[in-house]
């Protein structure tokens, strides 16, 4: 039997024009619609501090804004030419700030002789193009206790991303002071070995594959005895420091004593920086530190400026139970082209000072 060609053309013909007139209700129901975009005002940002170690003290000083990449952040939204000084009450002492070269945004003391001292009060002024003034709330410097101990525990932990499995985990033992309130921060770095592929020499030797660099990170670490006053604190992870090669790891860790304020900005700054972007998550707000404007106190700007005791402890681990052919499978990739001072930051073949 044949096919009724008709037919099907018609019933073809037919659906073309209910798909045809389907997508025009569709196209027709779509309205643009421009949402307004917020355009706030720029807002300063401040970040730095004094301590009672030597200086000197670096403090930097930026307005909220939009930029393209991180690198070109500074650069675009340095407060630059600002009057920036800080006052120690006990002795109604004054030190200036002055901008570094080629740093944009960043200013530090001259004066070698100023030293922090704790238990003593301190604020910083600024002063910007507009004629805003700028002041922090008083910050009396804690003590800080010494670090008792440090350790380090290899570990490869195959979920880091982008990274070499391989590493040095730091962990810290101090004792907490029963008398008082504490509040901890640490920092820590380390320098380490880094392999290139070198650059051929005549002969066909290979100069310039090794050297040393420094690694550091932005993890935000701090700690409260509010439940724990006066216990000793043991195995507190302060640092990762990772393993690219055999050889030594230089470690440095820093712990400042902070104020129940300054404690309380990284705790926010921390559980804004830890939400996942659920539903759930409280709505994001800005982390208003201590420093405001003198003639509208309402007006207050981000960040903090820290007035801390600071103690520190050095570890060096020999990393000479590594095996290196068990390292090359995993961190094969991250051995870099040509002469290792100019792929790595900050790389020398010259092997850190002061380190045994």
């Amino acid at each position: 039997m044949q096919p009724n060609f008709a037919r099907v053309h018609t019933r073809h013909f037919t659906s073309f024009i209910y798909l045809f007139l389907l997508t025009g209700i569709l196209v027709d129901c779509i309205e643009q619609i421009r949402v307004p975009v917020r355009t706030e005002a720029p807002i300063l940002v401040v970040d730095g501090g004094i301590t009672n170690r030597p200086g000197p003290y670096q403090v930097r000083i930026t307005r909220t804004g939009t930029f393209n990449v991180p690198s070109e952040a500074y650069e675009k939204l340095a407060v630059q030419d600002a009057l920036v000084q800080i006052i120690e009450k006990e002795t109604n002492r004054i030190v200036a700030l002055e901008l570094v070269p080629n740093q944009p945004g960043l200013y530090q003391t001259i004066e070698n002789s100023f030293v922090g001292k704790t238990g003593n009060t301190y604020t910083i002024e600024i002063r910007t193009t507009d004629g805003k003034n700028y002041r922090s709330d008083p910050e009396v410097m804690p003590v800080a206790p010494p670090i008792k101990e440090l350790t380090a525990r290899y570990s490869a932990q195959r979920t880091i991303v982008n990274d070499t499995p391989f590493g040095y985990e730091i962990f810290l033992n101090m004792d907490d002071p029963a008398d008082q309130a504490n509040y901890y921060r640490w920092t820590a770095n380390s320098y380490i070995r880094r392999e290139s592929v070198g650059v051929l020499q005549f002969g066909g030797n290979f100069w310039y594959k090794y050297c040393w660099t420094p690694v550091s990170d932005n993890n935000i670490i701090i700690h409260s005895d509010v439940y724990s006053n006066g216990r000793p604190l043991r195995d507190q992870m302060v640092f990762r420091s990772p393993i690219y090669t055999v050889g030594k790891h230089f470690v440095e860790v820093t712990q400042y004593a902070l104020t129940r304020e300054a404690y309380q900005f990284w705790r926010r700054f921390n559980e804004q920086r830890g939400r996942i972007g659920t539903i759930f998550d409280p709505l994001p707000s800005p982390i208003v530190g201590n420093i405001y404007n003198v003639d509208n106190p309402n007006e207050r700007a981000l960040g903090y400026f820290t007035a801390s005791g600071i103690s520190t402890k050095r570890l060096t681990v020999p990393g000479d139970t590594l095996i290196q052919y068990n390292l090359e499978i995993e961190t094969g990739r991250f051995i870099a082209p040509g002469d290792c001072r100019r792929a790595f930051f900050q790389g020398t073949e010259e092997r850190p000072a002061g380190w045994e």
